[in-house]
């Protein structure tokens, strides 16, 4: 029962912050172009943000492995309040900048400390189902946040959205405070393994699962940053059904989440990811092709479908090797792979978009995610060394 209250609070919390988060992150882009920052700044916007992460996510999943992970999430979700309400003074490219490195901190320790959390507490053989729990409400929160926000917006201005993130954030920050039970610090010192810091990359499906993370990212970049530019230059569009947009990806990856997961326990989780990133970059290739509403909607509902087939999967194999590493640390590993993606993506794309055009972001992001796919699929069917177990998890002892 402390178990599912645990899981249960996290994925209220993780909702709550991640609905916050996408009121504001899909539209500023669009914002910071006001304040006369080009379409290269608005990329670099978002490159600080997952260079933070780089940085922090390493260390903060490994640190959690040892230490009280309740702390960890507090501190996040502390950092997330404060930096939604720091953009609300924010009015050029050196304040936006600093208020990303907070963002980009606030997701560095949240979300691996979260997935590891309910990593720990799945039992064998059913790694799946138990993140898809957490995949729910994450991809959840971030589904509907665009569609608020792109109506906020219309309705008043940027200042709403922010307002909005800051209460929903504070109310996570006090849910977990009051509510989340702790777990006892003590046997994780005793039980986590010391490897080094990038140890978890020497096991061949750990490596392929955050090449597949990284890809996702590379995705993320294009539909979340690229996507309401190319929407913006074929048609009119007004903010809210470029909220509409952008949400029907992630909508369509919560939906999944539940089935996906039982389905990843299931069959053969290399399959699944295989399938979803393959499907994902052809839908990409098209993007430049469509030249209405529909078409953009149609190929980003495909793209959303995919990721999510695969998601719970990608999760589930990374559960299933963390034993000799550290939940945390494979957890960090892998979203320091997505953080990595998000770095190198808004720049990469920035870059084809001002010195080719608008499409070429989406040919080169489809093609490099087709070459990624095949690269994780041979890893992730590699096996780990025989000298290392990989079913030595241990679900953590809670306490309220």
């Amino acid at each position: 029962m402390r178990s599912n209250r645990a899981i249960l609070i996290l994925s209220l919390a993780v909702f709550a912050t991640m609905m916050g988060n996408s009121l504001v992150i899909p539209f500023l882009p669009l914002y910071v172009q006001q304040f006369g920052v080009s379409e290269f700044g608005a990329g670099l916007l978002f490159s600080v943000h997952a260079a933070t992460r780089i940085v922090v996510l390493p260390f903060i999943g490994r640190f959690s492995d040892r230490w009280e992970r309740k702390a960890f999430l507090l501190v996040g979700v502390l950092c997330y309040t404060l930096s939604s309400l720091a953009y609300m003074p924010a009015g050029q490219l050196a304040t936006f900048v600093a208020v990303m490195v907070i963002h980009g901190t606030a997701t560095a320790v949240v979300h691996p400390v979260a997935m590891a959390y309910v990593g720990e507490l799945a039992p064998q053989g059913q790694e799946g189902r138990y993140s898809s729990y957490l995949n729910s409400a994450l991809l959840g929160g971030i589904a509907g946040g665009p569609l608020i926000g792109g109506a906020l917006k219309d309705l008043g201005s940027m200042q709403a959205n922010f307002t909005v993130m800051a209460a929903l954030s504070a109310a996570a920050l006090g849910l977990l405070w009051a509510l989340l039970p702790n777990a006892h610090g003590e046997k994780k010192k005793a039980t986590t393994p010391a490897v080094s810091l990038w140890a978890p990359l020497s096991c061949p499906p750990i490596l392929g699962v955050a090449g597949f993370r990284f890809g996702y990212a590379l995705a993320n970049a294009l539909t979340w940053v690229f996507l309401p530019m190319l929407a913006t230059h074929l048609l009119p569009l007004s903010t809210t059904l470029i909220g509409v947009l952008v949400s029907a990806n992630v909508l369509v990856s919560t939906l999944l989440q539940a089935p996906s997961g039982r389905l990843a326990d299931r069959m053969s989780k290399r399959t699944l990811i295989t399938i979803g990133s393959v499907g994902s970059a052809c839908a990409l290739l098209l993007f430049p092709f469509a030249t209405n509403f529909w078409q953009l909607l149609l190929l980003n509902v495909g793209v959303g479908a995919f990721y999510g087939l695969a998601f719970p999967a990608h999760v589930a194999v990374a559960i299933e090797h963390a034993g000799p590493y550290g939940m945390g640390a494979v957890m960090g590993m892998l979203l320091t792979a997505h953080g990595f993606g998000m770095m190198v993506g808004p720049i990469l794309f920035g870059f084809f978009v001002s010195h080719v055009h608008l499409g070429a972001a989406f040919w080169s992001g489809g093609l490099l995610s087709l070459g990624l796919a095949v690269v994780c699929a041979r890893q992730i069917g590699r096996m780990p060394a025989a000298a290392i177990p990989v079913s030595t998890r241990e679900a953590p002892v809670v306490a309220d």
